[in-house]
């Protein structure tokens, strides 16, 4: 029982410390998911950390998220906490029998405290803020800790006795200081940090500095200092000697790391020490972590000595039953995705985005009128005051713009053509004379309808919802992320004001430590009535009083109790229109009375008739080292009929053949991480679905995007609407009370979690992503949700939920990790033999994501593949300003982390374990960094059709799909490619995409580029 303790308290504070608005009552929890276990025993530790008794007898180790208790000597681990505890960077208090961490079980890191033995948890701080790295003092009677409480916008360094109260603060810089350790005489040293751009548009700190205090008197002085690179974790001996550890190189290629004492290295032989202090046994013997290994160093007799341990870790493999998805359906369906819908001022009609149209709907009459017949991206629609006008998005001259339509007549405005600026998000003035927009920047644009002259009204933030003009005019209104410091990426989607006439712009919260729900459609929007405004809070639908300027003026109050996205105005502001689960509902705003607006949208799945052979020269049937020369592939409607050498199997004689002596037929590309509908991909319109197939991937997984834009784009691509690969998708990733991405929902309470399991649910997601501050408690009951209710897999960024806890896999390698930390990758690159051990006999799935774009130095010319011009322009820029900096500037830092992932990668395949191939895009470019990371995979290690099972069979089978999809075979749904050459001798082969078959759909190349660009491949084979 005593291992439940912490995680019960965790589950109590995140009911209990979080938002205490009424909210209604949790939905029913799934029942309890049936699993599979074993116990794997690991004998390595990446990024673990350790501290030891003060007699020198015992180590207690963070290992992997877990506290273990080992002898000094080595040998077997004994558990102390469990995963749901989270704890983490123990520390023993000077009489051994008292240890103290930091914990995030409740959704904040706190500082908590245990025996020595794992009994008596007892927290230790509370409060919004994260408190963070708690050293014990000499005294035994003070806990340094480094926290953000302060909400200033850095973190400082505090103090709380060690039974509690009420905390004190140290320091007070701007900039972030934190991993405080102490002096023998009482005095705190700390890291301090500077801030820098580690690549464009991210900006960090990084420690540079050690800074020794008084906290009696604050007298600070620098003991430790250096101009590059990194500093982390300080500690001092009994005798006044400083250590810390340093790592050289910076951004992403850290390497090497090494313990310092006294300014000095103790290590030729340990590259990678692990960002935590060394645990001082006398003034000449230290412990410390690195290499894997848990490191015994005498600095007089200049030895050093790996301590070997063993530990066990439960491993759990959740068994559920997956989903239907009515690969072959032709009933049917119900349009879900019903995107950005507004409301016209008169209240009388809904003018929205599906199935790749923009519609109208007259409320009362439940079948809507397509505005629109093109192929092109549409998004955005938005009434102008007086009803006249709808602005709305569309790339059909290139570039996604703002377009000016009349509903009554069809005529179009176009006012500020360009080629070369995204406009996304219209708002249109109250005066009908501008509008705003966003660019691929994150810039908010305003431009007179009359003149088409256009300027920058704010500045870039990442990745802002759609902006709103106040009911005067004066001001706008857009929800963009505020992170709470430079340490850390996360913050609240707060609403920033811009004063339009001085650019002038304050931040607003839509309530304390709480965030508008999505930085998309979910607001906030000014009423006409000039006294409020609208958004979701919570995932419910709120409403804030502004003055005559559209300042708030009061607090939130909540118009309803169900899951809300998209609220519009009338032109009264008496009705609010929104979004509930995919279905239209209508708000009086006086009395709060909801009525359904009733859609009939349906679509049905677009599947071929008749029959296509394909007659290849060669064939890899997706799995194994083996191909075959000169097949025949017969496809009847969707699925693949038969696979037989050319000319032995009667063939029906109306079937269209296809004859490709020269090529090689081989199943679609997965790209098994993907955001299709977030970030940058809501800038490439049509365009993206296109690029993916050009260079061969058939299938999307996608980890994470706003929710009615991916179902819209899902519905578009089955129903043939839109051009694109066959979508696996999902909605915004459930986060915690922080969050970052415009796609995450920050949960902060647990009758919102339930409500975004049902949301999810509803709009029929085939993936749930839960996020990087989402405890494992409630990642817990993702999964259960997940895998009971919807049928589908889970994911985080995290190694432990998915080995231990029930996550069926890991989203990445390594990635963003609320510790700052991960236990999955060291911050050099190196992933020990306890990740490859948990990832390969769990049974879980990782998917190696590099975002690296320095390796397209080894491939230049993949720069100047035309197909890469149906990309948006700026983002071929990119990949050309890619190729030539590494190119002008080769990076072996670079190169060696893509050479010690891609071993992570092979160890995991050598012992049977599920690694899958994906990018990230589109914050890596879309479609050539999958080739990239095939290449590499094969410069490093795998054969070529090793690499291509991780994007093609492996890929199937992790995602449980393989009885349909991976592979192909007889009675296999028919997503194949033809390829010039033969990728099994030429990894580089699989690029030359000539035709691509989606779903039993034939299309060359040339056909998918054409809207956007002119090309040959595959015209003359795939007519």
């Amino acid at each position: 029982m005593r291992l439940s303790v912490l995680a019960s308290a965790a589950l109590f504070l995140s009911v209990s410390a979080f938002s205490q608005a009424a909210k209604p009552a949790a939905a029913k929890p799934a029942t309890a998911a049936a699993s599979k276990t074993k116990i794997i025993t690991i004998h390595e530790g990446t990024n673990m950390a350790s501290t030891v008794s003060p007699d020198g007898k015992t180590v207690i180790l963070d290992l992997q998220g877990i506290l273990y208790s080992l002898p000094i000597a080595g040998g077997k681990a004994r558990q102390l906490t469990t995963p749901f505890d989270e704890a983490a960077y123990p520390n023993y208090a000077p009489d051994g029998k008292t240890v103290i961490f930091q914990s995030y079980a409740g959704g904040t890191f706190h500082v908590w405290k245990m025996n020595a033995d794992g009994t008596a948890l007892k927290q230790v701080t509370t409060g919004h803020g994260d408190d963070r790295e708690p050293r014990i003092s000499p005294d035994g009677k003070t806990i340094a800790f480094a926290s953000d409480r302060d909400f200033k916008g850095s973190y400082d360094i505090w103090t709380v006795p060690v039974e509690g109260g009420e905390p004190k603060q140290i320091t007070t810089g701007a900039n972030d200081e934190f991993e405080p350790g102490w002096t023998p005489d009482g005095k705190i040293v700390y890291v301090a940090a500077v801030e820098e751009e580690i690549i464009p548009g991210m900006r960090v700190a990084t420690g540079r500095q050690v800074i020794q205090i008084d906290p009696k008197t604050l007298d600070k002085k620098v003991v430790a200092e250096v101009k590059t690179g990194r500093i982390d974790s300080p500690s001092v001996s009994p005798d006044g000697k400083l250590s810390y550890v340093y790592f050289s190189g910076g951004g992403q290629t850290l390497y090497p790391s090494k313990l310092i004492v006294d300014g000095k290295p103790i290590s030729d032989k340990y590259d990678d020490a692990f960002p935590f202090q060394a645990a001082w046994l006398s003034p000449t013997t230290l412990l410390y972590t690195a290499n894997g290994k848990l490191v015994k160093a005498d600095l007089a007799a200049k030895s050093e000595t790996e301590i070997p341990f063993t530990a066990d870790v439960k491993s759990i493999r959740p068994i559920f039953k997956s989903k239907d998805y009515h690969f072959d359906s032709k009933l049917p369906r119900q349009a879900l995705g019903l995107y950005g819908p507004a409301l016209s001022p008169d209240g009388k009609q809904v003018a929205f985005v599906a199935l790749n149209q923009l519609y109208l709907l007259t409320i009362g009459n439940p079948t809507p009128k397509a505005l629109t017949s093109d192929s092109f991206y549409k998004q955005g629609p938005m009434w102008s005051a007086d009803g006249k006008w709808i602005a709305y998005v569309s790339d059909k001259d290139g570039v996604e713009n703002v377009y000016l339509l009349d509903p009554k007549t069809g005529a179009e405005l176009h006012p500020s053509p360009s080629k070369t600026t995204a406009q996304i998000f219209p708002a249109l003035s109250p005066d009908g004379k501008w509008f705003t927009s966003q660019d691929q920047a994150g810039a908010t644009h305003l431009t007179e309808i009359a003149t088409g002259k256009d300027s920058i009204v704010a500045p870039a933030t990442f990745f802002p919802g759609r902006a709103s003009f106040s009911t005067n005019g004066k001001t706008l209104a857009i929800a963009t992320i505020h992170p709470y410091t430079k340490r850390f990426r996360e913050g609240t989607s707060d609403i920033l004001l811009v004063d339009i006439a001085t650019k002038k712009t304050s931040w607003h919260k839509p309530a304390p430590f709480e965030s508008v729900t999505t930085r998309t459609e979910d607001g906030p929007i000014y009423s006409p009535t000039g006294k409020e405004m609208a958004f979701v809070l919570s995932d419910l639908l709120a409403v804030m009083p502004v003055d005559a300027d559209g300042t708030p003026s009061g607090k939130a109050e909540y118009l309803n109790n169900e899951v809300t996205d998209a609220p519009t105005y009338s032109g009264d502001g008496s009705k609010i229109l929104y979004l509930n689960n995919g279905k239209l509902k209508l708000l009086d705003r006086k009395t709060k009375a909801i009525t359904p607006v009733a859609v009939n949208l349906k679509y049905t799945q677009e599947q071929p008739t008749g029959s296509t052979v394909i007659h290849a020269g060669k064939f890899w049937k997706g799995s194994g080292p083996d191909s075959l020369k000169d097949v025949d592939v017969l496809v009847t409607g969707n699925r693949i009929v038969s696979v037989t050498p050319h000319g032995t199997a009667k063939l029906p004689m109306e079937a269209k053949v296809i004859e490709a002596p020269n090529s090689t037929v081989m199943p679609g590309l997965w790209e098994n991480h993907s955001h299709p509908n977030s970030d940058n991909s809501i800038y490439y319109g049509d365009r993206m679905g296109r690029l993916w197939m050009a260079y061969g991937i058939t299938t999307l997984r996608d980890m994470a995007d706003n929710a009615y834009r991916a179902v819209e784009e899902k519905e578009a691509f089955i129903s043939g609407a839109a051009v694109g690969p066959r979508l696996f998708a999902t909605g915004e990733a459930v986060d915690g009370e922080r969050v970052y991405y415009p796609m995450m929902i920050a949960t902060t309470s647990e009758a919102q979690l339930q409500r975004e399991f049902q949301r999810l649910h509803a709009l029929d997601f085939d993936f749930l992503k839960l996020y990087v501050r989402l405890p494992f408690t409630w990642m817990k009951k993702g999964d259960d949700f997940a895998h009971n209710v919807m049928g589908v897999q889970t994911a985080s960024h995290y190694l432990i939920p998915a080995v231990a806890v029930g996550n069926d896999g890991m989203s990445h390698v390594s990635a963003t990790a609320r510790t700052g930390w991960a236990y999955s990758r060291s911050l050099t690159g190196f992933s020990y033999s306890d990740v490859q051990q948990l990832e390969a006999e769990s049974g879980m799935w990782t998917i190696s994501t590099l975002l690296n774009q320095s390796i397209i130095g080894n491939w230049p010319n993949m720069a100047d593949d035309t197909r890469y011009n149906i990309a948006p322009p700026w983002e071929k820029t990119r990949l050309l300003n890619a190729r030539n900096a590494a190119v002008k500037t080769p990076s072996t830092a670079s190169e060696d982390r893509v050479m010690r992932e891609e071993s992570t990668v092979k160890g995991v395949l050598d012992r049977k374990g599920l690694y899958i191939g994906g990018t990230d895009s589109p914050l890596d470019l879309p479609s050539t960094s999958l080739h990239l990371n095939l290449r590499s995979q094969v410069k490093y290690g795998l054969a070529p059709w090793q690499a291509l099972e991780t994007v093609t069979s492996i890929a199937a089978k992790a995602a449980l799909l393989d009885k349909d999809l991976g592979t192909l075979e007889k009675g296999k749904l028919a997503d194949l490619i033809l390829v010039d050459g033969d990728p099994l001798t030429n990894i580089n082969d699989v690029i030359n995409v000539q035709c691509v078959m989606t779903n039993g759909h034939l299309r060359s190349v040339a056909e998918i580029a054409a809207p956007f660009e002119k090309l040959t491949a595959g015209a003359n084979m795939c007519k």
